[in-house]
């Protein structure tokens, strides 16, 4: 469904306009998608993210404020976030023996295994984009995003 379709809006003040209530549109409809597809795993998208970042580090640990630096939805209150997901045994923290006004955050081997449970659900999530772009035109969506953060 086109945006206009969608929104039921026929005319924009421009096409930078347009482009930039798609995005939001894609964005919140991608955030739905996907916290609809975790929701059964009892993991939140943000949640996801946290262990996704852990499980890029481990062994090692990562301060927390590292953890909050990476997370792809900036959430003010990581500590919160990471209080929800430790209750859940699939992280842990400690103090840093090397400083200890730090805490270290570390993935478990439960968090592991639901991460290793959920990596063909986010297999098909991401190959669902397959079936719509192709490599070339996913790679310059990509390149596109870039450039609009400023990052390209």
């Amino acid at each position: 469904m086109r945006l206009a379709d969608r929104i039921h809006q026929t005319r924009f003040a421009s096409n930078a306009q347009e482009a930039v209530l798609n995005v939001l549109t894609t964005s919140a409809w991608l955030q739905g998608e996907l916290a609809r597809l975790l929701a059964p795993h009892g993991v939140t998208p943000a949640q996801y993210n946290v262990l996704r970042i852990l499980r890029g580090s481990y062994p090692e640990p990562l301060p927390c404020s590292t953890v909050g630096d990476r997370l792809l939805d900036r959430t003010p209150d990581v500590t919160r976030l990471l209080d929800r997901i430790q209750r859940a045994g699939l992280i842990e923290r400690e103090r840093a023996t090397h400083d200890r006004r730090v805490v270290e955050v570390r993935i478990t081997e439960a968090g592991l295994a639901k991460l290793a449970a959920l990596d063909p659900v986010m297999q098909a999530f991401n190959g669902s984009f397959a079936e719509r772009l192709s490599e070339t035109e996913a790679r310059t969506l990509s390149d596109l995003l870039d450039q609009l953060r400023g990052d390209g």
